[in-house]
């Protein structure tokens, strides 16, 4: 869920790759550097994808055949869920998903929604006074200061 909220969207074999049987918590550096090695999706992937759909090249899907894909395939999502995404992209209302508007609506909320995140930390001072990760504050004084832990399974590499 967090990594969908960064933007990212992980099968579940990529979450195994990070999230083992051994693992039983992932420091913030350990985020941030699985969100270097996962990239989120281009506009060119987001369109491979809906063409291995489109199988008529029509540019097209309808919404019936949306709701079959997303609730029955992956990480299912509910009736519900896909109603809204149709509600929201059916640019014309003809009961058929533009895939290519779709993915640029996709691309531009995803932006934005990075460009809010970013400009609330920078105005929020009680989150730029947050430090994460192995930049732990200073210890009071006569405190013993917290061990940063990493995860078992993810290699730690300086950049």
């Amino acid at each position: 869920s967090v990594l969908q909220q960064a933007g990212r969207n992980p099968s579940q074999k990529t979450i195994n790759k990070y999230w083992t049987s051994q693992t039983t918590t992932l420091n913030f550096d350990d985020f941030c550097d699985i969100l270097k090695k996962e990239k989120p999706a281009t506009k060119t992937e987001l369109l491979e994808a809906f063409g291995k759909i489109d199988t008529e090249k029509t540019g097209y899907i309808l919404h019936d055949e949306l709701y079959k894909i997303l609730t029955t395939r992956g990480d299912k999502m509910t009736w519900d869920e896909v109603n809204t995404i149709t509600e929201q992209a059916d640019f014309n209302c003809s009961g058929k998903l533009d895939y290519s508007k779709f993915c640029e609506l996709y691309l531009s909320s995803r932006e934005q929604c990075c460009r809010t995140a970013r400009d609330r930390l920078q105005r929020d001072s009680r989150l730029r006074q947050q430090h994460f990760g192995n930049q732990a504050e200073p210890p009071a004084e006569g405190a013993t200061p917290p061990v940063a832990k990493p995860s078992p399974r993810i290699s730690r590499k300086t950049d």
